[in-house]
């Protein structure tokens, strides 16, 4: 006899995948699934490790699905435990409170551990929690965690919301040392919406977002399932679920002088990369790519027209998902034999070549210093700019640091360096 148990986070119902367009790019839509999957594979119990609703003013969007969700698991004998995360600390408790839910468990309240115990026949598995009661917590939960709370007799399973292993974090800073020293068998997390294991025993998970909705959550996304025996260690296996999958690729344009080129370079990468993740594929509706073009050429400015046409690609798969392209970039270098000879020359092509090569070295120069922060500069400028206060301060603000000048510059330089190399061959 074994306790079949899925756990999952993050789900942010009222949310939608980033630049899809569909039913699918709701968040409800992998709820559902979420049901349909405990049901029909005979789950004992679903664990919810906080965010499962984005906001608060997201209360009457999530209240429906959400209670709809509580109502056929109820139906079906199929326990729910979960916590509260950083985003739905007080809109959760609203809506189990609203509801018929005496199966529905929601753990720690008020930020105090909480142990509760589920028994299937004659095994008995623990439960320990503890959720989030306001939107920071510069804290450790583990500050307060007390081991007599959990019977040594039994398996335990803990649940917690917050980031492990950043110091500072606003959000329930706890280092992975404090787990390790715990005697609970697994820890699940929520927070982080890749889905990754950081330690073995005890065992540490980050449960990862079952619905992928934005380009920085690439790759499977669904929920774990543990399956407990007595006596045993605990199998973990993740679920293939989202219905939306992000990946980047890059695409080598070496060589490439022609559109009609880079068009078949596009359309061979795109069709060999979703060709290698068919088996992976059938439960996503949309395949959205980020593609960078990268390489040497000497028509980096010629590419950059033709690469503006690439986004409305979009091919249906055997599997009925839709490939699309949400967004391309290039980093091509120029097609120069020395690049360390050309930066010798006190010549535009020289002074270019120098400041590339600067910062791939990781020093500096005069020259790299002001545009560095002249760029500074100007995006300070942008950031202040009365056109975005409208805008939230976390949309609109570009990113401010020294890497992410240098990474521009380059990108920069190398485009401009292509376009010069390219004249004084046209001329000679």
């Amino acid at each position: 006899m074994s306790i079949k148990i899925l756990a999952t986070s993050d789900l942010h119902l009222g949310k939608r995948s980033s630049g899809v367009i569909g039913e699918h790019a709701s968040t409800k839509v992998t709820l559902n699934k979420i049901v349909e999957y405990c049901i029909e594979k005979s789950i004992d119990v679903l664990l919810l490790c906080g965010d499962i609703v984005d906001r608060d003013n997201r209360f009457f969007e999530a209240y429906g699905p959400l209670q709809e969700a509580f109502d056929r698991l109820g139906k079906h004998h199929i326990k729910v435990y979960l916590i509260a995360g950083n985003h739905d600390f007080d809109v959760l408790p609203q809506i189990i409170n609203n509801g018929n839910n005496q199966h529905v468990y929601l753990l720690g309240q008020n930020e105090t551990w909480e142990v509760l115990k589920f028994t299937k026949k004659e095994q008995t598995i623990q439960f320990v929690g503890w959720s989030f009661a306001k939107r920071f917590v510069k804290e450790s939960p583990m500050l307060t965690w007390d081991p007599s709370l959990i019977d040594s007799n039994f398996q335990t399973i803990g649940l917690l919301h917050g980031d492990i292993d950043i110091a500072n974090s606003p959000y329930a800073p706890i280092r992975l040392d404090e787990l390790l020293k715990s005697n609970i068998n697994l820890w699940l997390f929520g927070h982080i919406h890749k889905p990754q294991q950081l330690a073995d025993y005890p065992l540490v998970w980050y449960t990862g977002s079952p619905h992928a909705l934005s380009a920085k959550e690439p790759d499977i996304h669904g929920p774990l399932l543990i399956v407990v025996e007595p006596n045993q260690p605990m199998k973990i296996e993740k679920i293939r679920m989202s219905p939306v999958r992000y990946e980047y690729l890059s695409i080598n344009i070496t060589g490439v002088d022609e559109e009609s080129q880079l068009r078949e370079k596009v359309i061979y990468s795109l069709n060999k990369d979703a060709e290698e993740k068919i088996e992976q594929l059938e439960e996503v509706k949309s395949l959205v790519y980020h593609i960078k073009l990268i390489g040497k050429s000497s028509y980096a400015k010629k590419i950059d027209d033709w690469k503006r046409t690439i986004i409305e690609y979009s091919v249906r798969l055997e599997t009925g998902t839709i490939v699309g392209i949400r967004k391309v970039d290039s980093q091509i270098s120029p097609n120069v034999i020395d690049l360390v000879t050309l930066a010798q020359q006190a010549s535009p092509a020289g002074i270019l070549a120098n400041t590339i090569l600067s910062i791939e070295e990781e020093r500096t120069t005069p020259f790299l210093d002001n545009l560095t922060k002249d760029w500074v500069l100007k995006i300070e400028g942008l950031n202040r700019a009365g056109v975005y206060n409208p805008l939230s301060l976390k949309t609109r603000q570009l990113e401010l640091s020294e890497v992410n000048a240098r990474k521009i510059i380059k990108d920069e330089c190398n485009r401009l360096l292509g376009e010069l190399m390219n004249q004084i061959t046209e001329r000679n």
